[in-house]
């Protein structure tokens, strides 16, 4: 048990404080990134500005004043780099932008090591400015808490003794010195816990969204799979009906914008109830799955292979001449006609089916519907089983459909 919460603290340690931001969520984020370091940057030199005609002009020697304004002035240059470099995008800016982030951030925190040493009796302003810094910069900088955490370290080991160094030459108040500490250690508790909320927020957010994106790229899979199940036949995976009806629309459209014939042929599998009967219906399956899967190779990528029912299938050709209908047709015939099904309960033993096909083309001047033609075909088809199956009757295209 206690193995197990040390190691649930762990994990929460980590995630809280050790966690850095992934390259995916710095790209996300990057925009809001840069308006931080913007902000952070017009804020801190509005602050040093400030304090350079009130606050500094207060220190007694010149010589001080000297350099407690050129380290103002260092500060405005540090704020007005880091302001251009956010805003013009510099390559190196976005490559290193949290070593870049840091830098800048301990470069104002150090600049008021010198100005405490030069104006020793205001140096618990400098103590105040420099937590604020960190303090500020936690919570609107992005940065994690490691970095954070770091900042506030160098600061209690540098400003704290600097403090009390100054404290005690000036005449040591325990009183006024514990006070300090206490207002700084509450600066910079705020800062670093304000920092932990603020990325556990924003990484919750970033999550969220990729947990979101994961869901609707599954949904949209799941739907695509849906589509295909609503139009793939699942025994051959030809197209089935539905899927057919639509395309036959679509080809005439292109066909009265191109110009083409468009060839529809109707297949069926040749005393397939036999096959059932002395088989079994899975043997009957068998053959309906053999015959679509050399369907398949046959036809073009332009054209649809669909199962439109039982042992009955179709195909639309576009586009297609009469020589390239009868080609088709034929092709399919002698492929069937030389095909060899192995019987599933009997090893060694084959059988062997033919098929029947009746086909026909019309041109873009005609405007048949799909049950119109289907009905004409199927009289070619019964034709070609009337001749004594494994034929093919392919009718001449009219220019309307009785």
């Amino acid at each position: 048990m206690r193995r197990y919460n040390f190691r649930r603290f762990y994990f929460i340690i980590r995630k809280l404080f050790l966690r850095t931001y992934h390259p995916t969520f710095i790209a996300t984020n990057f925009s809001d990134i840069r308006s931080s370091v913007m902000i952070f940057g017009v804020l801190s030199a509005f602050t040093s500005m400030v304090s350079l005609f009130f606050v500094d002009s207060l220190v007694r020697t010149k010589e001080a004043s000297f350099w407690i304004a050129f380290f103002r002035i260092s500060a405005l240059l540090i704020c007005f780099t880091a302001y251009i470099s956010a805003k013009k995008r510099f390559r190196f800016f976005e490559r290193h932008i949290f070593s870049f982030t840091g830098f800048f951030v301990t470069s104002l925190i150090l600049i008021y090591i010198p100005m405490m040493v030069y104006d020793k009796p205001n140096h618990s302003y400098y103590l105040y400015g420099s937590a604020i810094v960190i303090a500020s910069s936690a919570i609107i900088l992005w940065i994690e808490p490691v970095r954070i955490f770091l900042l506030s370290l160098l600061y209690v080991f540098i400003f704290i003794p600097l403090h009390l160094n100054f404290s005690e030459n000036l005449g040591f108040d325990r009183f006024v010195f514990y006070q300090d500490i206490l207002i700084v250690t509450f600066l910079l508790g705020m800062g670093f816990t304000a920092n932990l909320l603020i990325n556990f927020w924003r990484f919750e957010e970033y999550r969220s969204k990729i947990r979101l994106r994961i869901t609707v790229g599954k949904l949209l899979r799941i739907n695509q799979k849906i589509h295909d199940l609503s139009r793939i036949d699942s025994m051959t995976d030809l197209f089935n009906r539905r899927h057919l009806l639509e395309q036959f629309d679509l080809y005439k459209k292109r066909s009265k914008r191109e110009d083409f014939y468009i060839g529809l042929v109707i297949l069926d599998l040749d005393h397939l109830k036999a096959i059932n009967d002395k088989f079994g219906h899975k043997q009957g399956d068998l053959a309906i799955q053999a015959f679509g899967k050399t369907l398949k190779s046959r036809v073009r990528s332009t054209d649809i292979a669909a199962r439109i029912g039982g042992d009955e299938f179709c195909i639309l050709a576009s586009p297609v001449d009469s020589i390239g209908l009868e080609t088709l047709t034929e092709s399919i015939r002698e492929k069937i006609e030389i095909l060899r099904i192995p019987v599933y309960n009997q090893p060694g033993e084959t059988i062997q089916i033919t098929v029947s096909i009746g086909a026909t083309m019309f041109g873009s001047n005609e405007d048949p519907t799909f049950d119109e033609l289907y009905h004409k075909i199927d009289t070619a088809l019964y034709a070609s089983k009337n001749a004594g199956r494994n034929r093919i009757t392919i009718l001449p295209p009219t220019n309307s459909i009785a």
